[in-house]
């Protein structure tokens, strides 16, 4: 059974609306201990080692390890898929973050945690290392809607193009509406036994 590391977006928290649909689905399930969302520093490098290190530390407990990312955090988890050839659920990731996030350099205050910061130069450069992350498509599972409103949904098509499952919705948004619909199938996915 695998523990599953939800990797929230930029300027998101441990509070995201999808994580929380996950976890309270796993707590009905008796099975909370199956999953963590960390509070992830807003330097891409910084967020890297401390999921590294989490995805490292139940490794070597023998735990199987699962992401699901959404937006930024998809980002990531492709990189961390491709590092450690994990299962990974790819919410609307942005693709292109390094390129992207250049819309945001400068102060930023997160909605979640009222933090503020500055967004650098320096930190597109922490993304373009992470960028273009060679996964093993069987462990890719792509969610997108096509009216993401902050995201061009053809880029992760083009990113990924082979993946072991593919939804593409029309219509929808940036947080992905209607997610919950997925919870049960994800956690079948990434080797969960949920009965129907």
């Amino acid at each position: 059974m695998p523990h599953i590391i939800y990797v929230h977006g930029f300027n998101s928290s441990e509070f995201s609306f999808k994580s929380q649909q996950i976890k309270a689905r796993l707590e009905a399930l008796g099975k909370s201990e199956q999953f963590s969302c960390p509070r992830l520093p807003w330097q891409p490098h910084k967020a890297v080692i401390l999921l590294e290190q989490k995805i490292e530390e139940l490794l070597a407990l023998k735990q199987t390890v699962a992401l699901i990312g959404s937006s930024l955090g998809g980002f990531y988890s492709a990189y961390l898929s491709a590092k450690y050839d994990l299962k990974a659920v790819l919410v609307n990731p942005a693709v292109e973050a390094p390129t992207l996030l250049r819309d945001y350099l400068g102060i930023q205050t997160n909605p979640y945690t009222f933090e503020q910061y500055e967004l650098a130069e320096e930190h597109m450069w922490e993304l373009e290392a992470l960028d273009r992350p060679v996964c093993a498509a069987k462990n890719l599972w792509l969610m997108l809607q096509e009216e993401d409103e902050v995201l061009n949904y053809r880029a992760a098509l083009e990113r990924f193009p082979e993946v072991a499952r593919l939804t593409c919705e029309p219509g929808g948004d940036h947080s992905f509406i209607d997610f919950e619909r997925f919870i049960d199938d994800i956690l079948r996915f990434v080797g969960f036994k949920v009965d129907l």
